[in-house]
């Protein structure tokens, strides 16, 4: 490990402290050249999975994608980046848990989906959107009023176990005027 002001080369690990659910270590570390101390965290960065996507074609697995998805999902949302870091821990978690080394994605979105609802509402709705390629706006609609029928775990559930339903609105007017409890617009 080089030293970050001085580039030398020989360090000593003077404390380490391995998280709390075991997928990364700190290490507060001193420069032998320079004395100076800084602090390293080790995290896994590669897991020998591979993906298989919606079309067929197997990549590896590849934790800044998910990353980034819940970046842009949280984006303007009361989300703070160590929310979204303790999310890409647990799905990280989930993954490992899951049979097999070849993962689909939908299982991937499922299990990130599960995890954001717990944490906000609309980055779900805002990933759901991305992640289950709704062909209409009542398709979405359907999701929802889903959310708001039922508790946010078993919707997480039953989105993710979800089978193909078609939800239809009958006319044009219907979507315009569909508002919320409050008299707010959906």
């Amino acid at each position: 490990m080089n030293c970050p002001y001085c580039n030398h080369n020989e360090t000593k690990v003077i404390d380490s402290r391995e998280s709390k659910d075991g997928t990364s270590i700190k290490r507060r570390r001193e420069c032998l050249y320079c004395q100076k101390r800084f602090s390293t965290n080790e995290k896994i960065l590669k897991l020998d999975l591979e993906v298989t996507k919606s079309n067929g074609s197997v990549e590896v697995f590849n934790l800044q994608k998910i990353k980034n998805s819940l970046l842009k999902a949280c984006e303007k949302r009361p989300v703070t980046l160590e929310q979204i870091e303790a999310v890409l821990e647990q799905v990280v978690g989930d993954v490992k848990n899951l049979e097999g080394t070849c993962i689909a994605t939908k299982d991937i979105g499922g299990i990130v989906m599960d995890k954001l609802l717990l944490l906000d509402e609309i980055a779900f709705l805002k990933f759901a959107i991305v992640h289950n390629n709704y062909e209409t706006m009542g398709d979405f609609l359907g999701q929802i009023e889903g959310l708001r029928s039922l508790d946010g775990k078993e919707f997480a559930r039953n989105l993710i176990k979800k089978e193909e339903r078609t939800v239809s609105v009958s006319s044009a007017e219907e979507r315009v005027s569909l508002t919320d409890t409050q008299g707010g617009r959906v």
